[in-house]
């Protein structure tokens, strides 16, 4: 009796597992090409929620749309739209799910793809389309059904997924629908699914998360691409891998670069080594009102190998000269800092300062030695100031170099120049950014709030009118833009606002509708 009652459970199993497997509908991201050269994915649900779409500040507003929207279309159609600004997911896309935006090489159309989660409400939002001809009626083909927007778009959808598809024409659009049965047959095996690049990129965490290869790059910009890399890497062979973030007070974007290609990953690994972390010495020579500051740690001589894997350099430049040049990069062994201190209409419009660490005081002396090799155009001139200090000069401009205390600077301003190795009563350790800093290897400064003082933009503004006030009271909610590197070669760019405690989205909300007077 045991025996019978384990012999019809065992069946019993199996054919649960059969029925589960029939009705397993195919994954919605299985229609993107394996061969994508750039994608992103959106998470609408992150986004909706930080944008504050649901807090009661906007329930007033989304009345408001509501109320505006019943006076134009009838009945059946004002319900529809309703259901969907009150829930999103009544349209017919399931918006917990991610949105992604690509592109292929076997597929080169700009294409969203998203997961449907009621076929019948996704067929119900576009007869509402219809009836207000932005789309022409639903059709169906092979496996699919489609319509048409404005004629420049192909919106197509299964029970699973629904693409819309930027397309050009109607012979574009007749090629494109010849495609699609195909690609929304396709399994994991030969989908982005089976993507090393997109296999990581589900590890990334953020409201958009993406990856992109050179490939992407038009074959008549490759070649400048690859300027700079070694001959023996395909510049298309490198890889862009990243998250965006909204957060309280700051958009947060981070990349990193990868590749398959083993040479490739070899190379981004050495130019990682070429920088090393900042020891933040020289922030003290430029005041907090700088408005726009770079700082590199760097390994002089592991510039220099890089450079000799370039086959321009090693082409164009001569035994001598090359050793020359291995001297120059060899003495760099520290921080180099850069500085844009102001702009104005004066003669020397931009005024900069620069300090670097420096191993070797005798670089500039050689330099100097040899100065007839620097072929020196019309009205330029080197002269020597004093022990290791100098001037080129030219009819636009004085630059003014040398060194002292093992710092090698220079500066286009004299008053500068007369004021070199002492610290600014405010220098950039006190500015918000100074912390971020910290165990970089790398980064990058532009000081938004003191760009907007400058009599220069002031002026500007004035002169330009109401859109010139917009951009300007939505730029004086700024505070800075910065860059980052550290030592494992992932790179962070973030837009720091002003109100760091609200989500940046929801601040850009908020001004959005402030400007549409919602």
């Amino acid at each position: 009796m045991v025996k019978n009652l384990i012999s019809r459970l065992s069946v019993l199993i199996v054919l649960i597992a059969f029925l589960a497997a029939c009705s397993k509908k195919a994954e919605y991201t299985h229609v993107i090409p394996a061969d994508v050269t750039a994608i992103a994915a959106f998470d609408l649900q992150s986004l909706h929620d930080k944008a504050g779409l649901n807090d009661k500040d906007n329930a007033a507003a989304k009345q408001k749309l509501i109320d505006a929207l019943k006076s134009g279309v009838n009945a059946a159609t004002f319900q529809q739209l309703e259901k969907i600004i009150n829930n999103p997911s009544e349209s017919g896309v399931d918006i917990k799910s991610p949105v992604y935006l690509f592109s292929a090489t076997s597929f080169p159309y700009t294409t969203l793809a998203a997961k449907v989660n009621n076929q019948e409400n996704l067929r119900a939002s576009l007869d509402i389309m219809v009836k207000e001809q932005i789309c022409q009626p639903i059709a169906e083909a092979d496996g699919y059904s489609f319509t048409t927007i404005n004629g420049n778009s192909l919106l197509a959808f299964s029970p699973t997924t629904v693409l819309l598809i930027e397309v050009s024409g109607t012979t574009q659009t007749e090629e494109v629908k010849k495609t699609l049965t195909n690609l929304l047959k396709q399994t994991a095996d030969n989908s982005i699914e089976s993507n090393p690049g997109f296999k990581k990129m589900q590890k990334e965490t953020g409201d958009v998360t993406f990856f992109a290869s050179m490939a992407a790059i038009p074959e008549m910009y490759t070649s400048q691409a690859s300027m700079g890399l070694p001959g023996n890497v395909n510049p298309r062979d490198v890889m862009v891998l990243g998250n965006l973030s909204f957060e309280k007070g700051r958009i947060a974007l981070q990349f990193e670069y990868f590749s398959e290609n083993k040479e490739v990953e070899a190379m981004i690994k050495k130019s990682e080594k070429a920088l090393i972390k900042l020891n933040g010495n020289l922030l003290k020579y430029f005041p907090a009102s700088t408005l726009a500051f770079a700082n590199v740690g760097a390994n002089g001589t592991e510039l220099y190998n890089l450079l000799l894997e370039n086959k321009e350099f090693t082409n164009n430049v001569t035994l001598a000269r090359a050793e020359e040049m291995k001297e120059l990069f060899g003495s760099f062994d520290g921080d180099i800092a850069a500085g844009l201190l102001n702009v104005s209409m004066k003669e020397n419009a931009a005024t900069f300062l620069l300090y670097a660490d420096i191993k070797n005081d005798k670089v500039l002396k050689t330099i100097y030695a040899n100065k007839q090799s620097l072929k020196l155009g019309k009205g330029e001139e080197l002269l020597q100031l004093g022990d290791n200090e100098y001037v080129y000069k030219s009819r636009s401009m004085n630059v003014f170099f040398g060194i002292r205390n093992k710092q090698i600077y220079a500066t286009n301003d004299e008053l500068i120049y007369k004021e070199i190795g002492k610290a600014a009563d405010k220098s950039i350790k006190d500015t918000g950014y100074a912390s971020d800093m910290k165990g970089k290897n790398a980064f990058f400064a532009i000081n938004i709030e003191a760009i907007l003082e400058l009599p220069i933009v002031k002026m500007m503004i004035g002169f330009g009118g109401e859109e010139y006030k917009m951009y300007a009271t939505l730029a004086s909610q700024l505070s800075y833009l910065e860059i980052g590197v550290d030592e494992n070669g992932k790179s962070e760019m973030a837009l720091v606002l002003k109100n760091k405690d609200i989500n940046a989205l929801k601040q850009i909300t908020d001004f959005a509708k402030q400007f549409a007077g919602m």
